[in-house]
């Protein structure tokens, strides 16, 4: 395998494993452990662990080690801030250009986090969650708006997931989003970015009542 494809999938490894929660906050991933690891230099190690504090997900310390970032209640809350500025312009692009089968698809996850609330199966209901905007951001032609948003989420992805464990939130959620689809179906811009900007204030709400046990 070529180095740079070989540091490549390392770098994506790591990015995923640290997304997906793998790791607790604050974790030390050090040089010389991942060279070990992944039988490479500590120097690739290195540019790796810089490309994932670039992505926001580590910090890197002096002693060639880097942490896995934790973000204060302040940070999380101005990250949800810019969120939904940029999900309230996404909702809108997304609504003049959404095609009938994806609005097809929306339907056909909804139905489906219906079905999981009821099951009380909310790990499965937090990746339809996920899904669901997906199509949104798909239907949006504003690619770089998509991006920054994915951006933000990455860094929260392994805490986002969680948000639905608070009491009540699944009620709470799945209300939010029916809304959010049936403005879609109607076109109607101004109230599907009212819900959607509830949507992302009662995320935001969740983090700041229980801080404290999703981080």
């Amino acid at each position: 395998m070529k180095e740079n494809t070989k540091s490549d999938k390392i770098y994506e490894d790591l990015k995923n494993e640290i997304i997906r929660g793998d790791y607790p906050p604050a974790f030390a991933l050090t040089e010389t452990e991942l060279a070990r690891r992944f039988n490479v230099t500590r120097n690739t190690i290195k540019k790796i662990l810089f490309m994932l504090e670039a992505d926001g997900l580590v910090t890197m310390e002096n002693n060639k080690s880097a942490k896995i970032k934790t973000y204060s209640i302040e940070e999380v809350l101005e990250f949800l801030e810019v969120r939904e500025e940029l999900e309230s312009f996404i909702i809108r692009n997304a609504i003049r250009n959404i095609k009938g089968e994806q609005i097809e698809e929306l339907s056909q996850l909804l139905d489906k986090m219906k079905k999981l609330k009821e099951e009380k199966n909310l790990i499965e209901y937090s990746n339809c969650n996920r899904l669901f905007h997906d199509v949104i951001y798909k239907a949006c032609s504003n690619k770089t708006a998509v991006d920054l948003t994915m951006h933000l989420k990455n860094q929260m992805k392994k805490y986002n997931g969680k948000t639905i464990l608070a009491p009540g939130r699944d009620e709470a959620s799945l209300t939010e989003h029916t809304k959010i689809l049936e403005a879609i179906k109607n076109k109607d811009e101004k109230t599907a970015e009212l819900y959607m900007r509830i949507h992302i204030r009662n995320v935001a709400n969740t983090f700041q009542t229980y801080y404290t046990l999703l981080f």
